[in-house]
């Protein structure tokens, strides 16, 4: 299966085509779109690749997981739990081959100081008392999403970041929060683009596609054999710089 996470900026009002080309170019399989928050944005791509869906409202935004095959359940976290994060929705997608495989769709708070990182870091607590089954079980999943937090293994050049972002970073006495992701790599998750991209994931950058200083946006794997993740990578190409403010992340796992 191939899969993308998509941020596409405040419901993607009047930039459905340009998305919809930059989505059709990494021939997915499951979307996950971040800020889904246009019925007419959604409605349209959804019919455009021909793809089930689910849209879940959040705090703020909305999140929506599209799939080429059958969406067969869904929850959405973030108005059962109150300490949830502004969006976590999860879809059970039953693949071609038969399987199950839960995909769990994530918005995490935004900003780059210190004080972000630790709510940051209490929604991830949620996110983890809602995957420990799956965790205690070892039953593949995936966590997808903006988490608007950095990898540990990412170099990161202030100059590179927004102004919010590099006074964040003198804030912060001279660099960014990685805690949150650090800690799902302690509980087992995998990053699929460092796995099989290690340069590019200590070099690349999502937000923003203006000022790409930082890799935010993340597709994690749980319980699939790293032999199984044949490819990850960033879309960075000219149309996905003006489609929305986030670059596009996918990953191809052989489940």
């Amino acid at each position: 299966m191939r899969i993308v996470n998509y941020n596409i900026l405040d419901g993607g009002v009047g930039r459905a085509d340009p998305l919809g080309e930059v989505i059709q170019a990494q021939k997915a399989d499951v979307v996950v779109l971040v800020e889904a928050d246009e019925d007419e944005v959604i409605d349209r791509l959804a019919k455009r690749f021909k793809m089930d869906r689910i849209v879940a409202p959040g705090h703020g935004h909305r999140l929506a997981i599209l799939s080429r095959w059958a969406i067969r359940e869904t929850i959405n976290h973030s108005l059962i739990h109150p300490d949830a994060p502004r969006s976590c929705c999860e879809a059970v997608i039953c693949l071609q081959n038969g399987t199950e495989l839960p995909v769990i769709g994530l918005h995490l708070h935004p900003g780059a100081r210190e004080s972000d990182e630790k709510t940051r870091q209490q929604e991830m607590a949620c996110v983890m008392r809602i995957t420990h089954d799956y965790r205690s079980q070892n039953r593949p999943h995936l966590l997808v999403g903006d988490l608007n937090s950095n990898s540990p293994v990412q170099q990161i050049d202030p100059s590179r970041c927004q102004s919010s972002t590099r006074q964040a970073w003198q804030d912060n006495g001279g660099d960014l929060p990685r805690r949150v992701v650090q800690n799902l790599l302690e509980h087992g998750y995998i990053d699929t683009l460092e796995c099989v991209r290690p340069d590019q994931a200590r070099t690349l950058a999502t937000f923003t596609t203006h000022k790409p200083g930082q890799r935010v946006d993340f597709i994690f794997s749980y319980a699939i054999d790293p032999s199984k993740i044949v490819d990850a990578w960033v879309e960075q190409d000219r149309l996905a710089t003006y489609a929305s403010d986030h670059y596009p992340v996918g990953a191809e796992i052989h489940v």
